[in-house]
């Protein structure tokens, strides 16, 4: 065992304060530690040392421990102002959406509506529903521009606040040429020139084309004449000839016609009603030719030319001019045959008259023995 030297108090005093924060080396640590067993004013010392050490080490705690609190308090701070602008902003986004599709809407979508209307001394009452039992309509405005009439409305969800989905409006007609729902050039015509305009007439105003030489603008017209007349029993496909006139389209119905009852009858039917309205709609067209299966197996064609339909049209006004006479309609006007059913294509309201002829029927009227007989076309 190493001797232990003996230290003096006053070496001792000098080394206490290393001694205590434990910077001395382990021999010195003997040292002290013998003169502390065998002086008491010298442990006295170190124990006082001791306790402010305690001391010391108990503040540094303390604040320490108040340190990391306030730390705990900032961090919890932040993430309630983090929510709180996060829940804020979740509640000004949904008031704006409320206030979109509840208040302030869009304008009023003129093919999602139904209109029905009534001209009666001088006014058209018009009528306008949503086709779907979740929006309300408000705001209703009609505005005349130079004889231009606009209806409009901004359409919302069905609330509390709004809850009608529908809405009735007069229009004077004194002046007036054309009416819109919606925007003039931008939404639907529904009047002109003293015709009420129909969804499926503007549908097929819309779909006309110039040409015959392209595929999806002719399906398109006959799309549009699928919708209004209602589609053939038997799927079809198209063929289009241009290469020389006379410019034609052909309609090659299934096959299946062959083992279905009545089917070429009833396609016969409904080519001899369309094929004046395709010649109007598609502007260089002079043929309308169909094609399906007899009974047998054997194809059948058939054919409807302009020049057919234009030198028919006179005997058609004629007899729907002569039927409304003899039922005393109200609407004693007679029709004047225009020079071409090419012409029924200039304006919404020309298709209109189009499409009301061939509801009406196309007739050449004969006179026997003073009575007149209706004879179906052709």
């Amino acid at each position: 065992m190493k001797n232990i030297p003996e230290l003096s108090c006053a070496i001792v005093e000098d080394l206490l304060p290393t001694y205590v924060e434990r910077l001395t080396s382990e021999e010195t640590n003997m040292a002290v530690e013998a003169h502390l067993a065998s002086c008491p004013a010298c442990a006295a010392k170190r124990a006082a040392m001791g306790a402010k050490e305690t001391e010391a080490a108990a503040k540094d705690a303390e604040e320490t421990a108040r340190e990391v609190d306030y730390l705990k308090k900032v961090r919890h701070r932040g993430r309630r102002r983090i929510m709180l602008a996060v829940l804020a902003t979740l509640l000004v986004l949904a008031a704006g959406f409320a206030a979109k599709v509840f208040i302030i809407g869009s304008p009023l979508d003129a093919d999602g509506v139904a209109v029905s209307s009534q001209e009666e001394d001088d006014t058209l009452r018009v009528h306008i529903s949503s086709r779907g039992s979740g929006n309300a309509f408000w705001d209703w405005t009609v505005d005349n521009q130079d004889g231009v009439v606009t209806i409009t409305a901004r359409s919302v969800l069905v609330s509390p606040l709004f809850r009608d989905g529908g809405g009735t409006v007069e229009v004077p007609l004194e002046g007036v040429t054309e009416i819109w729902l919606g925007r003039a050039g931008w939404g639907r015509m529904i009047w002109q020139d003293d015709v009420v305009i129909s969804a499926d007439a503007w549908a097929l105003y819309q779909s006309r084309t110039p040409y015959a030489g392209e595929n999806s603008l002719v399906g398109r017209a006959l799309a549009a004449v699928d919708t209004w007349y209602g589609p053939p029993i038997v799927d079809y496909t198209i063929s289009l000839q241009t290469s020389q006139e006379p410019y034609g389209l052909t309609i090659h119905f299934s096959d299946v016609t062959a083992h279905m009852s009545g089917a070429g009858r009833a396609l016969d039917k409904r080519m001899y009603a369309t094929a004046p309205t395709l010649l109007a709609l598609i502007g260089n067209l002079e043929q309308v030719q169909w094609t399906y299966a007899a009974p047998d197996g054997t194809a059948v064609t058939r054919s409807v030319t302009l020049e057919e339909v234009d030198q028919a049209l006179p005997d058609w006004i004629e007899a729907r001019n002569l039927a409304y006479h003899q039922d005393n309609s109200e609407d004693g006007t007679d029709w004047i045959a225009p020079e071409s059913v090419k012409d029924y294509a200039a304006s919404p309201a020309a298709v209109q008259r189009l499409m009301n002829l061939t509801d009406y029927g196309f007739y050449v009227v004969t006179v026997e023995d003073g009575a007149y007989f209706f004879n179906p076309w052709p």
